[in-house]
C-alpha cells in the first residue's frame, strides 16, 4: 500500500466522468492525473484498467475526451472491489489481460 493517500503529481484537472473514480481510488492509494485528450468520438463511457509494474493505469473515455490516471498502492483485486460499486454502473469496465 502507498505510504500516503490522495493526489500524486501536479496536474489537477479531471474530466467529469473520472471524478467519482478518482475520489474512490484516493481513499485507498495515490492517484496521478494524466493529460486530457479532447475530440474523442466514443459512443459509451468506458474505463480500462491495465496493471503496470508498480501501479495501475486507468484509461477513462467519455463522449468527448479521454484521460489516463495512474493509481499507486492499489492492487488489481482491490480495484475490482472498488469498481464493483453501484456508483460505476454507467461505465463499461474492462480489465486488461482478462
Amino acid at each position: 500500500m502507498a505510504k500516503t493517500k490522495g493526489r500524486a503529481g501536479t496536474h489537477t484537472t479531471v474530466i467529469e466522468v473520472a471524478q467519482p473514480v478518482v475520489k474512490a481510488f484516493e481513499k485507498k492509494g495515490r492517484v496521478s492525473r494524466g493529460m486530457i485528450e479532447a475530440g474523442v468520438g466514443a459512443r459509451r463511457q468506458t474505463l480500462k484498467v491495465t496493471p503496470l509494474p508498480g501501479c495501475l493505469r486507468l484509461t477513462i473515455v467519455s463522449k468527448g475526451s479521454r484521460q489516463e490516471l495512474h493509481v499507486y498502492g492499489v492492487s488489481l483485486d482491490e480495484a475490482k472491489v472498488i469498481l464493483d460499486s453501484p456508483d460505476f454502473r454507467n461505465l463499461l469496465i474492462h480489465f486488461a489481460g482478462e
